[in-house]
């Protein structure tokens, strides 16, 4: 058996359960604050409920893009012959940061797609469309953040695995 592996694997596992019901809690209270309270729109408005799955998603999305970069760094520092509790304890801070990070990234993601949609239907008020169950409005609205989001993911994943501590490859030329 491939213990390396097998802690890499539960290590995933933890990772995602953790982060993804702690991110899901506070994605909800945050469109909880502004939806729910702010403008009174209730939990049987079903326009509502469509972009709350497209804003769930897409952070989602882009917090797992922080998710294979952070098993990857803690594999590397394993196969340094570090023991396991430092390797978790020097992983902690770099793990918690990626997600921080593309948790943040997420929320700007959401924040451009708002403005942008409202830039591009000027003269119509989502907020209040959404509170008036108007269903079209929060799918367009979410199917931006989701393309949105599609597109950066990959290049946020890619700014993390920089991070990673890989050995020098020579220079041939």
């Amino acid at each position: 058996m491939n213990s390396i592996a097998l802690y890499l694997g539960l290590l995933e596992v933890v990772l995602g359960l953790v982060y993804g019901i702690l991110l899901s809690f506070f994605v909800f209270w945050l469109m909880k604050k502004l939806f729910l309270d702010k403008m009174e729109v209730r939990y049987d408005n079903l326009a509502f409920g469509v972009l709350m799955a497209f804003v769930l998603f897409s952070v989602g999305k882009m917090v797992s893009s922080a998710l294979q970069p952070a098993v990857d760094f803690t594999n590397r520092l394993m196969n340094m012959g570090l023991q396991i509790e430092e390797v978790l304890g020097r992983a902690s801070y770099t793990i918690t940061g990626f997600f921080l990070v593309s948790t943040i990234v997420a929320g700007i993601i959401v924040a451009i797609s708002f403005v942008l949609f409202n830039w591009l239907t000027q003269g119509l008020n989502e907020f209040d469309e959404i509170k008036n169950k108007n269903v079209a409005v929060a799918l367009i609205s979410g199917t931006i953040i989701l393309v949105i989001t599609q597109f950066v993911a990959g290049g946020m994943e890619m700014i993390f695995e920089a991070f990673i501590p890989y050995p020098q490859t020579p220079r041939l030329f």
